[in-house]
């Protein structure tokens, strides 16, 4: 007597492969948001002296913030800080500036991938980097010197339960 053998191949692969896909995609965002919090951080407290800029408003540094986007969608941020003078904000605070061309920018990107986006969204921000402070230039250069060490950090992130 031959066992019949009902095993549909080809659906047990798909099923193997899509939860693959789903534990990558949960661990792609865990880890962009501990690194879009590491930039931030980085670019809103590490001003020595020769490069502090006077954020008058906190309106600079409270639209210094990230966004996570996975398949065109924003699944993580971080925009944050209490910016309550009206009268100075009446354009919106930094968080609202800085989360809506954080946004703008997500939604340029494409679908298919899982990407950090961290911005400084107050339009004179590029100004103030342009007159020798440092913004959000310092985190970025933080991070490019680390990419290698990032890449296989995630890399091992990726393998760890």
């Amino acid at each position: 007597m031959a066992i019949k053998d009902n095993t549909n191949w080809n659906q047990l692969n798909r099923e193997i492969h899509q939860k693959m896909t789903l534990e990558y995609n949960r661990k792609a965002v865990a880890y962009l948001q501990q690194l879009g919090e590491r930039l931030v951080k980085y670019a809103r407290e590490d001003k020595s002296a020769a490069r502090h800029y006077t954020d008058r408003t906190g309106n600079l540094r409270n639209s210094i913030g990230y966004v996570v986007v996975q398949g065109g969608q924003i699944v993580k941020s971080l925009f944050n800080g209490n910016t309550t003078d009206t009268e100075r904000n009446k354009k919106g605070d930094g968080n609202t500036i800085g989360l809506a061309y954080a946004t703008k920018i997500a939604m340029e990107l494409p679908t298919n991938k899982t990407y950090l986006v961290w911005v400084a969204g107050m339009e004179y921000a590029s100004y103030v980097e342009a007159n020798g402070y440092d913004v959000i230039t310092g985190s970025g250069d933080w991070l490019e010197s680390r990419v290698e060490i990032e890449r296989e950090k995630f890399k091992r992130y990726l393998l760890s339960k």
